[in-house]
């Protein structure tokens, strides 16, 4: 799209909305668009103004007497309605005025009737003013630290560590710790928005307002609740020159087990119970341990013989710091690192699994066993020990050079046909075997994309057995090459 192009879109799209004002009776003001919305409980002079950004950010909207509509969640700081959640941000559809308008005439009606089945948004951060201390604030279990002193320490990255303690006696000016208070606002109707609002609705025995001022504590780290979900506000407090106290909001974050399972999925939780092993910690196996990790699986067995290469960074999942180690410890040891705080029990087995007795212990001992060796004979093996004792593997690999991976369930879930073979595209392009040294097979040449789709689609079958809702009885082989995706199940 050229400027001109650009222009005249942008143009159009502001014309045509304030067209539509007009026609709804609105007129042109010197803060913007003065008229009514009516609503369930009669009608609301409002005042709409287009921000430099539009279309692409939606119409602010402001009532002409801040009084007539109440405080609410749903009211910005400086008092404008708000309209649009974040994941409300589709086809810019505020862009037609009769839209928008009815849907100020709804979120009115929503306000008289006081805002029923309101979802817990947990952004009290937005009602205060942002503090001029950018760092980050990091905290555990908030709820075990209420109405007690904590410490802030200086780490890596900007970040704040919280712990317990009180303040230094004496503590010098020049002291790079900070000292706060952990605060128990309880359930909450409406935000407060500035700290005089926010103290009045403490208990009066904690003394904050006294503590600021003594210079014992200068962060306030304040628990609240909305509905069943627990939110938590850090602020920057300082005392102006007028004896006031001033109070910035932080950026906090939680460093809890809850924040961080909180995206694995809706399966997290019984992932967690399961134990799973992985055949082949190479490329594909490191990625799948690394998801199965992600999506809430706590319990795994690491079992391969080699060890991490340079020439095996590109696709694996471990960094060059792992160089020389082997490749069960390398993934342990990346997987303890970024979530060993989360119980994680990771056996490494740097060994070959090449004897039925392994096997058979192997399934077992687990909930699920992937085979990610790329070996036939270990597929082999393992097919034969799983079929023995009336259970089931699951196995990955890439094949036809990396254009294309199968997952299959060995044995399958059920009597079903052979899987037919992927037809390859024509077009791929031959590529010559290449050889290094202390190898005693060609290099696979399947890209990193390949390896990673391979990964996630064993975990999503993987998850799907574990749960009861397996994804096919079969497995499946699907094309990952550029020029199209061939799929058969």
């Amino acid at each position: 799209m050229s400027n001109d192009r650009w222009d005249e879109f942008v143009a159009y799209a502001r014309l045509h909305f304030e067209e539509g004002l007009i026609r709804a009776g609105f007129r042109t003001g010197p803060v913007g668009w003065s008229g009514l919305i009516n609503h369930g409980q009669g009608s609301t002079r409002v005042i709409i103004t287009l921000p430099s950004r539009f279309p692409f950010r939606p119409p602010r909207v402001v009532p002409e007497e801040e009084e007539n509509v109440g405080w609410s969640w749903h009211r910005e700081r400086d008092g404008a309605l708000c309209l649009v959640a974040e994941d409300d941000h589709d086809d810019l559809w505020w862009t037609d005025s009769t839209a928008f308008l009815n849907h100020v005439s709804a979120w009115l009606e929503e306000a008289d009737a006081g805002w029923p089945n309101d979802r817990p948004d947990l952004d009290l951060e937005r009602y205060f003013e942002p503090s001029r201390d950018h760092r980050v604030y990091l905290y555990d279990e908030i709820k075990d630290h209420v109405n007690t002193f904590v410490r802030f320490k200086p780490a890596k990255n900007d970040t704040m560590i919280m712990l317990r303690g009180t303040r230094i006696p004496k503590a010098r000016k020049s002291h790079k710790d900070r000292y706060g208070y952990v605060v128990e606002l309880g359930d909450i109707d409406t935000p407060p928005r500035s700290w005089d609002d926010l103290e009045k609705r403490l208990p009066e025995e904690l003394s904050i307002d006294r503590k600021i001022r003594d210079g014992s504590i200068s962060v306030v780290m304040v628990t609240y609740r909305r509905g069943a979900s627990l939110g938590v506000l850090a602020l920057d407090l300082s005392v102006d020159a007028e004896q006031s106290i001033a109070a910035g909001a932080l950026t906090s974050a939680s460093t809890g087990p809850e924040a961080r399972n909180v995206r694995a999925g809706i399966l997290a939780p019984s992932l967690g119970n399961s134990k799973i092993a992985i055949v082949g910690l190479g490329a594909i196996g490191s990625f799948v341990a690394d998801a199965l990790v992600r999506s809430g699986a706590r319990n795994l067995t690491l079992i391969d013989p080699d060890i991490i290469l340079p020439g095996n960074l590109v696709r694996h999942l471990v960094d060059p710091s792992c160089v020389g180690l082997s490749k069960v410890e390398a993934v342990r040891r990346y997987l303890m690192e970024r979530y060993g705080a989360q119980n994680l029990t990771l056996e490494p087995v740097a060994q070959r699994l090449d004897n039925g007795a392994d096997a058979f212990d192997l399934i077992d001992a687990h909930d699920l066993v992937i085979n990610a060796s790329a070996d036939f004979a270990t597929t082999a093996l393992l097919r034969v020990a799983a079929e023995s004792q009336e259970q089931h593997v699951l196995s990955v690999a890439l094949r036809d050079q990396g254009v294309t991976f199968r997952i299959d369930v060995l044995p399958p879930l059920t009597e079903v046909e052979a899987t037919p073979a992927l037809v390859v595209p024509t077009t791929q392009e031959e590529v010559a075997e290449l050889f290094e040294p202390g190898c005693g097979s060609p290099i696979s040449p399947a890209p990193p994309h390949a390896v990673m789709e391979a990964a996630a689609a064993a975990v999503r079958h993987a998850i799907g057995i574990l749960s009861g809702r397996p994804i096919d009885d079969a497995g499946e082989t699907r094309s990952v090459a550029p020029q199209g995706e061939t799929h058969e199940s």
